[in-house]
Parts: C-alpha cells; structure tokens; sequence
C-alpha cells in the first residue's frame, strides 16, 4: 500500500512538472496535452475506481494548487473522473490498447467540455463551438497519443503491485 502510495505521489508530481514546463514546448496550434488527465484516465481504467478516484482527486488537488483559482475544483473533477472512468473497468477487456486510447478520447472530451463550460458560464461568453473546434477536440486527440505512452507504465505498475501483493499474503 505504501508502495502505491509512493508511485501515485512520484508520478503525480512528475506529470505536473512535465505539464507545467516541458509541455509547452510541443504545443500544437497552442494546445498541449493534460498529462493529469490522462494518468487518470489509464489508472482508473487498468486499476478500477478504487485507485483511480484518490488518483483523480490528488492530481486534481495538485492541479488546484498550481492553476486553480479556487481550491476542490479540479481535484472534485478528478475525483469524478476516476469514479466514472473506473465504473467503466468491470465491463470491458482493459488491456487493449484500443480500449484506452478510445475511452481517453472520449473521457478528455467530456472532461475538458466540463472544464470551459463551467469556467465561463458565468461570464456569459459560451462560444462553445469555437472552444470545442480548436481546444477541446484537439486535446483530446493529443490525450490520445500521450495515453499510448502512459500506457505500459500503469500496466507494468499495475502486475508489479499485483506481484507484491502476493507476496505479502503468504496464508
């Protein structure tokens, strides 16, 4: 359990700093993929919502931390994001490929519609089509590649877990 603990914490803050200095150097048309998100989405996905949901809500706290302007937002958000994403776990073959890059895409597109519509509904400019035209589905579809690359991380993580628990429980 520590040990899971420990990586969540290593690569939640890893990611952050990816996201935060790194990422805007391969900014396509000025979207970048949301590291977060996707570590989210693939953990939720391979792990169940038992570990995607504190994934979820601690990248979110960390997301809060750094660009939210009020703090619970980003890390409900995640929060939610694990729940939901994680439901999906018991119905589907999670270790396909296909399966991740099709369920990130479509959890990024809700995600970040969530994201600009509740950032601007009060501001009463809700020109959501352009938003979903040049940030939205463009994100998402980076999210895409990036949950190819997160991939084999979170399953190696996943059966090295799996492996220790085993071996803990020697009755």
């Amino acid at each position: 359990m520590k040990k899971k603990a420990l990586f969540y914490f290593f690569f939640i803050v890893l990611f952050l700093l990816l996201q935060t200095t790194l990422l805007q150097y391969v900014a396509i048309y000025g979207v970048k993929p949301n590291i977060l998100v996707v570590f989210i989405i693939v953990t939720a996905l391979l792990r169940g919502e038992s570990e995607g949901a504190p994934a979820g809500f601690f990248a979110g706290l960390s997301l809060d931390l750094m660009f939210g302007s009020a703090i619970g937002f980003y890390a409900l958000l995640g929060l939610y994001l694990g729940i939901a994403v994680g439901a999906t776990n018991k119905k589907i073959f999670r270790e396909n490929i296909l399966i991740v890059v099709f369920f990130t895409f479509i959890y990024s597109l809700a995600y970040e519609s969530l994201v600009y519509i509740v950032n601007n509904i009060m501001s009463g400019d809700m020109n959501f089509l352009y938003a979903l035209t040049r940030t939205v589905l463009p994100e998402s579809a980076y999210n895409c590649v990036v949950a190819v690359l997160l991939f084999p991380l979170v399953m190696k993580a996943g059966k090295w877990f799996d492996g220790a628990d085993k071996k803990v429980r020697k009755y």
